[in-house]
This record gives C-alpha cells, sequence and structure tokens, in this order.
C-alpha cells in the first residue's frame, strides 16, 4: 500500500526555538552582494528569517522549507516526506493498513511539534505518493526482465538497471524490481524475508497527479474513505499501464525480441546472416534442449578423434555463449505468456 508519502503543509507555526536548520543565501564574494535569498517564515515571536531554505532532518522525517514562484505568485512551500512502513515496522517490507497509517502520520504531527513546528498534519496535502504491492514470484527475477522491456506504458519512457526496471514520466513512475537485492545493497539482513520477492511501486510525483488519481489530495480525506480509493486505484492503474494485454497481444509483442536478435545478426554476418541465426540458434538450441553433457556424451561415443570432440564442444559452447548474451535475462522455461500471466494475476488482484 503507501510507503513513502510528501506532504505540503498548508498551515503550520514555527517556535523561536526550533530546530530549523537555515540555508543561507549565495553572494558574490567579492562584494558581498546577496544573490539569492528569500523570506522563509517568521518565528511566533515575530523575529523574520531569510536565506535560500531552511531544513529539518531526523530519523523519522525530512522537512524543507523552500520559496517558490508561481503564475506570478511567490511565497514559501513546506514539505514533510517519510516512509509510512519504515516508522510502523523499522523498514519498509510490509504494508501499514489504514489504523497503522494514521498513528503514523499523528507520530509524525508530534515530532514536528517536539522540533518546534506546529500544525495539523490532517490538513495537508499530498504532493507525493508512492504506493506498493509486494508478490513472491515463481522464478527469479531476470526471467521476466525481457517481459518487462515489452510492456510499454503510453507516453513515458522505460529504463533498466539490471534488477530495476523503471518507466515513467513527469508526472508518474512505475518501478519493478528484486525487493532483497535492494535490501542487500543498503546493508539489510534479508533473512527472513520471503524469497523471490518482487516490488511494483507507483509514484504519483505531485499533488494535481494524485488528485486525478484518487479524487482527492487532502491527508484527511485518507481516513474518510479515501484509503480503500487508494488501494482500488493502485491496482487498477498496473491494470491500465503494463498490465492492459491480452495473452495473444504478449506473443505478438514476444515476436520483437526475435526481430531484434535477427537484426544483431543481420548487422553481423551480412548477406549469410540467416545460415547463420539458424546454425548458432540450432546449436543453443540442442544444448538447452538435450544438456551439454548428454551432448558430449553421444560426441564421445560417434568420434574417436578427441581435438575434433572438444572442437565441437567449444563451437557449441561458443554459440550458445552468442545467444545468451543477448538473453542475459533468461533462466525460465515458461512462455513471456505464461510469465506474464503470472505477474498480471499477482498485481492486479485486489
Amino acid at each position: 500500500m503507501l510507503d513513502t508519502v510528501k506532504l505540503s503543509l498548508e498551515e503550520y507555526s514555527i517556535s523561536s526555538d526550533s530546530s530549523l536548520t537555515i540555508q543561507p543565501g549565495t553572494y558574490m564574494a567579492g562584494t558581498g552582494e546577496v544573490i539569492t535569498e528569500f523570506p522563509l517564515f517568521t518565528d511566533k515571536s515575530g523575529r523574520a528569517f531569510r536565506g535560500s531554505k531552511a531544513y529539518l532532518n531526523t530519523e523519522k522525517l525530512n522537512l524543507t522549507l523552500q520559496p517558490f514562484s508561481r503564475g506570478g505568485a511567490k511565497g514559501t512551500a513546506c514539505f514533510v516526506s517519510f516512509s509510512i512502513p519504515k516508522l510502523h515496522y523499522g523498514n519498509n517490507f510490509y504494508s501499514v493498513g489504514e489504523g497503522g497509517s494514521r498513528a503514523v502520520l499523528k507520530s509524525v504531527e508530534k515530532e514536528l511539534k517536539e522540533n518546534g513546528i506546529t500544525t495539523n498534519i490532517e490538513q495537508a496535502h499530498i504532493s507525493r505518493a508512492d504506493t506498493f504491492k509486494n508478490i513472491q514470484a515463481e522464478e527469479p527475477f531476470s526471467s521476466y526482465f525481457s517481459l518487462f522491456t515489452l510492456l510499454r506504458a503510453r507516453r513515458a519512457q522505460q529504463r533498466s538497471y539490471g534488477t530495476t526496471y523503471l518507466v515513467h514520466n513527469k508526472q508518474q513512475q512505475f518501478c519493478i524490481y528484486d525487493k532483497l537485492v535492494e535490501m542487500e545493497s543498503r546493508k539489510i539482513d534479508t533473512k527472513g524475508f520471503p524469497a523471490r520477492t518482487i516490488r511494483f511501486e507507483h509514484r504519483l510525483l505531485n499533488k494535481r497527479k494524485v488528485a486525478k488519481v484518487y479524487g482527492f489530495s487532502q491527508v484527511g480525506e485518507l481516513f474518510k474513505g479515501g484509503y480503500e480509493v487508494v488501494r482500488n486505484n493502485q491496482v487498477e492503474e498496473w491494470r491500465k499501464s503494463l498490465f492492459s494485454h491480452e495473452v495473444e497481444e504478449v506473443s505478438i509483442l514476444a515476436a520483437n525480441q526475435l526481430e531484434n536478435e535477427m537484426r544483431y545478426f543481420q548487422e553481423r554476418h551480412s548477406r549469410n546472416w540467416f545460415s547463420q541465426f539458424l546454425k548458432v540458434y540450432g546449436a543453443y538450441s540442442l544444448v538447452e534442449g538435450a544438456g551439454l553433457e548428454v551432448v558430449k556424451t553421444a560426441l564421445h561415443n560417434l568420434e574417436s578423434e578427441r581435438t575434433k570432440v572438444w572442437r565441437a564442444e567449444r563451437l557449441l559452447l561458443d554459440m550458445k555463449r552468442e545467444v545468451d548474451m543477448l538473453r542475459v535475462e533468461s533462466g525460465s522455461s515458461k512462455t513471456q505468456a505464461e510469465l506474464y500471466n503470472e505477474l498480471k494475476a499477482k498485481v492486479c488482484l485486489n
């Protein structure tokens, strides 16, 4: 469900002994002339503070006060961001229910007050919302990677990073990654967590997009029926974006991969590219289907000259390696359609 959220505080007051850090404006070294400095806030005693921004970072949250200029209007925006599961459990692996999420938000409100910032957190607006769903996959993450690259969302760019796949534009992101690998990269002990966990994250990157997808943006609406709306719409967004295809369409999409592999041989082997393509894929299928040891045994039984057997083995391995380099994410005997159906059922099941 909800992971990281970024809230825009609409009304707040700051005490004279707050824990905020002020970052001064930039200035010319030679003259001391201030170039970028803005009014940031006035505390309860009436003292005004200026600078480029003010911030507060604690173990629970990150708060930033920063100037903005929009449509001719100027002012200061106050944003606070935190991870709901991390504050609830100490890590962000498991999702938090509605009651737990509300308790976390109240603890954030308390943390702010203890640091000199008083606000009603439920009057804040959500300016970023990350939702997630963990699934336990039947295959290793690498088995699904070529499938991810086929499923393009409309009006979005794709990026891949080995164990992470990202589809994004300025409004939102869809991110799929190996959760345990991500945790291990942050030195978190993953013993006790389910193996083969793939995480599907949907990130709404601004208040307007949050309101468009969920129908509201104020925090308080979460606990007036909005929590269930977020849960349902999270599933719907995945269904509309990356899981809108039927199985037959996935089979057609997978043909694009074959075309790309053929193009590789065409560019590399020129006029005789198709013969080389058949030769390499024939060797690959032989090794994959029968197994290298079985092929080696058959060769030894048929050919007495060891050098010829060694050359044949080397040729088979070289050709298999050439295909493996094109399919670094291979490792599953399932078809693209079977892998797709598995993920679609698990991600889009509410």
